[in-house]
């Protein structure tokens, strides 16, 4: 069996599948990938943000590799985190370990590496979000290797159960012209214990037993390195490098 590498241009699969109006559902994602195209180590390339860290340990947890991009503030406020320098590194770092590469992501700053992976018989295909989001270079050098997510919608779609949950959070909307994902906090929830209703004419309760407001409190996190768990093989913390996996 064939050992092939994934490497997911996060913000392009996101930004893409935002515009179609329906969200990955990442779990059932990186299932597909391993029974459907034999990818044993999936990577997700995405710009690190204070406050997000329940989005990243999810993708650890769903089996993913996540490498982070240093973001940048401009003096105007915008928010800059393009991967694809550190997306081609590691495709690079890792060629000699990989059977196959499959690339995720209709940029077409990825043009040179499909190019290279194709004359070197290693590359697995492309897989974009869409026809419209898909780089005229990438169809060139790609051709019939291009496939689009929008196909595999029903296998990959993030779908609340009837109790209101998945199995997995979805990644939220971004802003395309920030280059950078952008996700929301999930509150903390509380446990309270009820307090029942009064009894009769009487203006006090009966039986009362209130007891203090408990928040279910997470580490925060500073750096991504140092901060966030990491896991074996699925769901390995790691930003960049040449660490054997």
């Amino acid at each position: 069996m064939s050992q092939n590498y994934a490497f997911i241009d996060a913000q392009n699969l996101n930004s893409g599948l935002y515009k179609l109006g329906w969200k990955i559902d990442w779990k059932r994602f990186r299932e597909y990938l391993r029974e459907e195209k034999w990818v044993e180590i999936a990577y997700v390339f995405l710009g690190f943000m204070l406050g997000n860290q329940d989005l990243y340990l999810m993708l650890q947890r769903s089996g993913f590799v996540v490498v982070f991009k240093e973001i940048l503030t401009t003096e105007s406020g915008e928010v800059k985190g393009n991967i694809d320098a550190e997306m081609i590194l590691q495709a690079m770092i890792d060629y000699d370990r990989y059977d196959q590469a499959l690339i995720v992501s209709g940029d077409g700053d990825f043009t040179c590496l499909l190019r290279y992976l194709g004359q070197n018989n290693k590359l697995l295909g492309v897989l974009a979000p869409y026809e419209k989001g898909l780089s005229s270079l990438i169809q060139k050098f790609a051709g019939d290797k291009v496939e689009y997510l929008r196909s595999l919608r029903k296998k990959i779609e993030y779908r609340p159960t009837r109790e209101g949950r998945s199995r997995t959070k979805p990644m939220p909307p971004m802003k395309t012209d920030t280059g950078i994902l952008e996700t929301r906090k999930i509150p903390l929830k509380q446990n309270r214990t009820p307090i029942p209703k009064s009894v009769g004419r009487s203006k006090t309760p009966i039986g009362i037993t209130q007891e203090k407001t408990e928040q279910n409190t997470r580490p925060k996190m500073q750096n991504p390195p140092e901060q966030i768990k990491s896991l074996p093989r699925k769901g390995t913390l790691y930003t960049g490098g040449t660490k054997d996996i």
